[in-house]
This record gives structure tokens, sequence and C-alpha cells, in this order.
């Protein structure tokens, strides 16, 4: 059946989005901190309920190949409801989504019998074809064309504004979260309490909402894109100056302003914290990883920004080069109050493998956002990024191996015990074998319960036997367990 010709492309959007939010908060409130059960049969039945009823709106036709699907769907559905076994459960809610992910395959498409071994090893990886549909859907959704088709100027702004609004969300609450401060400016400011539980269910809803998006324009759009008689669509979405201006403008402001609370109160002493209720522990032990969080959304962002803005003969234009700049050099200056908090930290905790990679890892994402910089000001090709981002990568791996992590951890852990008379005899000993002789060393200086668990995590060591396993590290260890038996 041909599609029904008296459906407005806006009311085809319009459609597909609102069916999509439905499932959307229908998956909040089913699913939600619950155990599936009946929920699962509920929100197929509604799920295959838009297939129809989109269909039925576009003037389409659902095959037969398809519609036998519905019953071994329905029978795995069902039996989720019925049986409590909790792998049993999960056997049957994959199974289910495998046949919903076929229903799409198959609809206004392809013949199951036909189908090789691979194509249904290709069924798992179908989502990653609803991406270009999803985007063409939110762009014409953005667009509003029908409503302000003769104000260009007003299409790009309002495409700006909805651009910047879910990424000022997105970085406000990783501001809050980082930062007590912040946070509580932030309540002052907005007059309400941020609250972890309906941030996650907002973040679900939006994300559930985009995948139906994306699986029923899938389905019911890309026919009429891959016919021959379809217009050629655009190779790649294009931002105009204006809607990047807006975005990257807001987030520019929102970096200052969480930048000016870090001057003032992280790097400005204890009594500017003190003056908001804080102590200067609590204020600084928490927020490395939401400020790394922060720096890896604001790359991704510029990097999509910098592969879809439209660009003149020339490159960037000035705007966009200015604020680009103004942003990377903010998230770098965010990166030194995540490197301080981890300092801080380690100065009260001591050292780890992971907050020693993590400080590896700041540096590492700080010379990729200057290399970043340096092709948006040259307007360079984006492999004249790439290859020294590899490059990159390479140097600061090679750079833990010649540091040696566990040994430089220990080091460090040894110096603080000599300070402080503090050490984790049980995480000390459990440093692999590259750091054996500051573990010798942490024997002899240490007493009572801190040196017997030193001992102890020696009897666990072994070297293997086989030559194959030979190791230098492991090598040179064996002598210094052979000192220490148990």
């Amino acid at each position: 059946m041909k599609p029904n010709v008296s459906t407005s492309p806006t009311a085809q959007t319009t459609a597909l989005a609102g069916v999509s939010l439905a499932l959307g908060l229908l998956f909040d409130w089913l699913f939600y901190g619950k155990i599936p059960g009946i929920s699962v049969v509920i929100y197929v039945v509604a799920i295959m309920g838009g297939l129809f009823a989109l269909a039925a709106y576009l003037g389409r036709r659902l095959p037969a190949p398809a519609l036998w699907l519905l019953l071994p769907l329905g029978f795995f559905a069902a039996m989720v409801a019925v049986r409590a076994s909790h792998l049993l459960a999960l056997l049957n809610i994959l199974a289910s989504l495998a046949l919903l992910l076929l229903v799409a395959r198959l609809t206004f498409r392809d013949d199951l019998r036909r189908f090789n071994l691979a194509d249904y090893a290709k069924i798992p990886f179908l989502p990653l074809k609803f991406l270009r549909p999803l985007t063409r859907t939110v762009a014409e959704f953005f667009a509003l064309r029908s409503a302000v088709k003769n104000h260009p100027l007003a299409v790009q702004i309002t495409r700006g504004v909805l651009l910047a609004i879910p990424v000022l969300i997105v970085f406000v609450t990783l501001f809050a979260s980082a930062d007590l401060v912040f946070q509580k400016y932030a309540i002052d400011a907005f007059n309400l309490k941020l609250n972890s539980t309906a941030v996650a269910q907002t973040l679900l809803v939006t994300f559930v909402t985009l995948a139906f998006t994306g699986a029923y324009s899938y389905i019911f759009r890309q026919p009429e894109d891959e016919s021959p008689d379809a217009a050629p669509a655009t190779a790649r979405l294009r931002l105009g100056k204006i809607e990047i201006a807006i975005l990257l403008g807001a987030v520019n402001v929102l970096f200052f302003l969480f930048i000016l609370v870090q001057l003032a109160y992280l790097f400005g002493g204890l009594s500017n914290i003190s003056g908001q209720g804080f102590t200067y522990a609590e204020y600084a032990r928490k927020g490395f990883f939401e400020l790394l969080a922060v720096a890896m959304v604001a790359f991704g962002m510029l990097w999509a920004a910098d592969k879809t803005v439209a660009k003149t003969t020339a490159g960037h234009s000035l705007a966009f080069r200015l604020l680009s700049s103004a942003l990377i050099t903010q998230v770098i200056l965010i990166m030194v109050s995540a490197f301080k908090r981890l300092y801080l930290y380690e100065q009260a905790y001591g050292f780890t493998t992971l907050r020693l990679y993590s400080h590896g890892f700041v540096i590492f994402l700080a010379v990729i956002f200057v290399l970043l910089l340096v092709k948006i000001l040259r307007n360079q090709a984006e492999n004249h990024f790439a290859f020294p981002a590899f490059i990159t990568a390479i140097v600061f791996l090679a750079a833990l191996n010649v540091l040696n992590p566990d040994a430089f951890i220990a080091r460090q852990n040894l110096d603080r015990f000599h300070q402080t008379g503090k050490l984790d005899g049980v995480y000390f000993g459990g440093l692999s074998e590259d750091a054996l002789p500051e573990v010798k060393t942490a024997i002899d200086v240490t007493t009572g319960d801190t040196k017997q668990q030193l001992i102890d995590s020696l009897a666990t060591r072994s070297e293997p036997s086989d030559w194959q396993s030979w190791n230098l590290a492991r090598s040179r260890a064996g002598s210094i367990i052979d000192n220490y038996p148990e």
C-alpha cells in the first residue's frame, strides 16, 4: 500500500515523535525501579500498538511475514510474567527484543525466508541503522518549517535554543554534582532540589523516546528515502552559524560561571568555603569524575560542532573560532580544578592505581584539547587532528610504562607513611611485582598488623614455572619473596 499522500511531512514527523514520547514515558512508569513482570507484556503491546497506529495514520499496510512474528513475540513476553527464574526472564526479554528488531527489519522490506545466517547475525546491530532516520526526523522537528517558513532567522534561532537547552541541562547537572557550592547556587537560582532520581528518569525517557523515534522513522521513512523517485537527501546534517553560536555562547557563559566559583572557593581558601557551611574536606573530596565527564562531553560537542557547522571556502567563521577557543580554554581550566581535587584526595587518602591513571588521563585529555584547538584555529582537515591524537595516545601509554605505575604508587604511599604514619597494608601488598622492592622497604619500616599484612601478601605470590610466562619483574621478585617465608 502506498503512503497516504495527504499526510504532510510535518504531520508525519509529529506523529512519529508523539508516539515515541508516549512510549518513553510509559517505559519509565512500567520499569524504572521495578522488577520486570506483566509490565513486559503491556509494553510489547504498546510498542506494537504504536506500530499499527502509525501504519494506519500514514496509510501503510503491515506485511504478513512481520505479523507472524507477533505469535512468538507475545509468547516470550508473556512468559516473563509466568516464570520466576531470573536467567529465564533475561532470556525471554532478549528474545522479545530480537523479535521486535526482526519486525522492524521485515516491515516493508525483506522476506524472512530469504535470510542467511549472516542476516540473522546482523539483527543485534540493526539499531545502528536507526541513527540516520532519527537525525532526519529530529532535524525536521527542530526546523519547524511549517510554522516559521517565512522567517529563516527564526528557524536558526529556534534550532540553536533547542540544541543549547539539553546540553546546558547536562552540564549544569554535572557541575552541581561535582561542586557543592555550585550546587547550592543552582538550587537557589532555580528554586529546586537536584534529585538524582529525577535526572536519571529524565535521561531514561529521553533515551527511550529517541530510540523509538529512530526505530519508527527507520520503518516508515527509509523506503521513501531509498526509492528511485525520491529527492536526493542531504548527505550530511549541517547547522548554521547562528545555531552553533547560540550553543557555544550559552555553554561558554555556564563554564565561566562555574570557573568563578572554583576561583573563589576551591582555589580561594578555607574561609570562603566555611562561609557556605561546608568543610574543606567534604568540598574537595568529590567532583573529579563529574568534571572529567564534563570535559569529555565538551569534547564530543566541539567535535560534532566542528563536523556539522556550515563552513565558508576559507573554513570556519571568526565567531566559531573565537567561541571554540574560549570554550577549550575554559575546559582546560576546569580540568585543572579536577586535577587539584584529585590531588587533595590523594593527600588525604593516598595513591591508588585508579587515581594515578585518572591523573594521567587528565593530562592526556588536555593535550587532545590543545590539538583540537590548533585544528579549529588553522581550519585543518580532521586527519590533521586524528594523527597527532593517535601519536599522543601512543606516547601516553609509553610514558606509563616508563613511569612504572605500581612502583610509583608504592613510593608515594611510603612517603605519605613517613609523614603521617598511615599505610594501607592490604592495598600496598596487593600491588604487582613491579612494586615488590618498595614492599620490602615497607616491611622493614612498619610494625604490627601492617607489617604482618605485607608479609602475608608475599605468601600469595609465586612465579610461574613454565618458561613461556617468564617476566622480568616476577623473576626479580623471587629473591625478595624467599627472604620472607610464611
